[in-house]
């Protein structure tokens, strides 16, 4: 039997499906991002005389840039701005020289979602004026129903503030909407919105990811059968 069809067999039956929603968040789950956000932040540190390691870098995967700037470099509010603003040029200067790519087989993927009629957001701890750029660069913007910005909650991951937002627009209650995606605090805030949650292993290990319900290492061979299955065994 082929797969389309399992999955349509599964879609039709509505009152067996335990989700309607599938949330991404956006740096290293679709976009791999990793690299230049780091490179930019060791940047900034280094304008205020401090060294960024990359296993320093780790922690704060998923963390608003205000939070970052408050807690690791303490600054006042008019220098936080300034601090936020050279992040964004030294980001938007290394994606533009370097190029940024989208993780792989996440637009099969996301295809596959909107084939099935599920809707779709973005929730990113980013900035409106990153998501723009990112989204700019690699065409998905068409692929989702709604997006939400770290500017937009109070809190960071792992609160859930951001997770529970996107379900709010998207019209769905928490229990309906499964989160994608790649950082601890990022499967801690799904967890704490009560959602379900698919890690994806492109910037940590599985051990740090064991918190998710399902932990995959490529798109490849999802499909929402697979996603499923997973949920109703766990």
């Amino acid at each position: 039997m082929k797969e389309s069809f399992l999955i349509k067999s599964i879609l039709k039956k509505e009152d067996e499906m335990d989700f309607k929603g599938v949330i991404f968040d956006m740096d290293g789950t679709l976009i791999e991002t990793t690299e230049a956000d780091f490179l930019a932040w060791k940047r900034v540190f280094a304008d205020y005389h401090k060294q960024l390691a990359f296993e320093d870098y780790f922690p704060l995967i998923g963390m608003k840039s205000a939070m970052v700037v408050k807690t690791r470099l303490s600054l006042d509010e008019e220098e936080t701005k300034k601090a936020l603003a050279q992040k964004m040029k030294y980001f938007s200067e290394i994606v533009t020289e370097k190029g940024i790519q989208v993780v792989p087989y996440a637009i099969k993927f996301l295809k596959q979602l909107k084939e099935e009629h599920l809707k779709i957001a973005l929730a990113t701890s980013s900035r409106q004026e990153k998501m723009k750029l990112v989204l700019q660069l690699t065409n998905l913007t068409p692929y989702f129903d709604i997006i939400v910005t770290g500017d937009l909650v109070h809190k960071s991951k792992p609160a859930p503030d951001i997770f529970l937002k996107a379900a709010e627009k998207l019209q769905l209650k928490p229990g309906e909407c499964v989160v994608i995606e790649d950082a601890a605090n990022g499967v801690k805030a799904a967890k704490n919105a009560g959602m379900k949650c698919v890690a994806i292993t492109t910037t940590h290990t599985e051990e740090l990811l064991k918190q998710a319900d399902i932990v995959i290492d490529s798109y490849e061979h999802l499909d929402l059968q697979k996603i499923y299955l997973g949920l109703k065994n766990n």
